[in-house]
């Protein structure tokens, strides 16, 4: 991985025609895109501007066509991340990349051997895409998607950083793996986040969870969590195969602030529900920010320390009548708090920090799945549309009947046949 992100940093690696590459692609989904194209944005202060990177993952041919319609094929590599290779989602988003590539250079195969590697253990698929499998990066077998950017998936991620911070970032995880494995349970963090998350949603009834990163940098922080802990623990049986009889995996949600102060920390407020949440949050800032810039940080994190006040502590009646409010106001007015808060504290985004954070939330997912007692490397719930997403296609590309489609759906079916008709 090293070598090869060097040489396309360096220019040494080119495409078809000679040209230096400027534009690297990843087409995954799940963990091939979540946590590439997290990281990516957590860390571009630290990338090198001049190569342009995109990500790709759905399947609606849209996201293909915005991320390349501004390319120079002739300076674009595609990543192509798919452990087994026959992900339909990508694999299907790859073979129109292959044709938009190949129209460039009158479908000239050799072509794809210079603009296409892939992430996968599959050699044989690899190839029969066209892909030279000495620019095939593997990784083990038993890694899940969710808990796979810092293995060969996390090729975009290096080319964008290089390795040098690339393993700044492993060092990072592998800090609080250390003390995860070292520290006293009474000051073993992930051990505590992952304990605490449990007081609240089973003796306390919390549905959700909120995780709020005061940082633009990590705008896809909370999408990234969502994988690594809703399909690690939306789990309702044990290891064993039984239904449990506890509240399982939150449903984890969040914007950066001060965003989400505009938007939903009303609910959080004053709704009805109960909603832990973590706010994280940084010293400095990072990046070639002019002065004027710079000082807006500490007008962020004056936000982010009177949320966490507002929320512990809130305002009672007497303090609302006090200034001068007129009574039919009070209660509007009137915060409960009470509502608990976690706040992650470091002195700036740097690779190693982000090691750090993602490696904390991993572990503290492992601690609630091994206290309900469910297995957090398994993710049987995304088979089941896949399967039927399969038999329904032929009826809406050829309409074929589907034997034993429920009425529900081939109402919908149909109906969607007579819109593509009229249009």
């Amino acid at each position: 991985m090293a070598a090869f992100s060097d040489r396309v940093r360096s220019g040494e690696w080119t495409g078809h025609s000679g040209r230096r590459i400027r534009n690297v692609v990843n087409i995954g989904i799940g963990g091939s895109d979540l946590g590439p194209a997290m990281a990516y944005e957590a860390l571009r202060a630290f990338t090198d501007r001049s190569l342009a990177f995109r990500f790709v993952s759905n399947v609606d041919g849209a996201d293909l066509h915005e991320a390349v319609r501004d390319l120079d094929p002739a300076e674009t590599l595609f990543i192509v991340a798919s452990k087994t290779f026959t992900t339909i989602e990508t694999i299907t988003n790859a073979t129109s990349a292959r044709s938009w590539l190949l129209d460039a250079f009158d479908d000239d195969e050799k072509a794809v051997a210079k603009h296409f590697v892939a992430l996968s253990t599959n050699a044989e698929k690899v190839s029969g895409f066209g892909i030279d499998t000495a620019n095939m990066f593997e990784f083990w077998d038993w890694v899940g998607g969710r808990y796979s950017y810092d293995s060969a998936i996390g090729l975009s991620l290096m080319i964008a950083i290089g390795p040098d911070r690339f393993r700044e970032m492993l060092d990072g995880f592998r800090i609080v793996d250390d003390h995860f494995r070292t520290a006293p349970a009474e000051a073993n963090v992930p051990l505590l986040m992952g304990l605490l998350g449990i007081w609240y949603g089973n003796f306390h009834d919390a549905q959700s969870h909120a995780v709020l990163p005061y940082s633009h940098y990590l705008s896809k922080f909370t999408a990234y969590l969502q994988q690594l802990d809703m399909e690690s623990n939306g789990k309702s049986v044990d290891r064993e195969g039984r239904e449990v009889e506890w509240q399982t995996g939150p449903v984890v949600w969040g914007t950066p602030g001060t965003n989400g102060q505009h938007a939903y920390y009303q609910l959080i407020h004053q709704g009805t529900k109960l909603i832990p949440a973590d706010f994280i949050g940084f010293a400095e800032p990072v990046g070639e920010l002019s002065d004027g810039l710079k000082a807006q940080h500490d007008l962020l994190m004056a936000n982010f320390f009177a949320q966490t006040q507002a929320l512990a502590f809130g305002k009672t009646a007497d303090e609302v009548r006090a200034e001068g409010v007129p009574e039919e106001l009070v209660p509007h007015k009137t915060f409960r708090g009470n509502h608990p808060t976690t706040t992650v504290l470091a002195t700036e985004l740097t690779p190693s920090v982000l090691g750090q954070l993602i490696a904390l939330y991993e572990h503290k997912v492992f601690v609630q799945g091994a206290v309900w007692n469910i297995d957090s490397f398994d993710q049987w719930g995304v088979e089941l549309g896949k399967v039927l997403a399969k038999r329904v296609e032929p009826a809406l590309t050829e309409g074929a009947d589907v034997p034993g489609l429920d009425p529900s759906t081939a109402a919908l079916v149909a109906a969607y046949r007579e819109l593509k008709e009229v249009h």
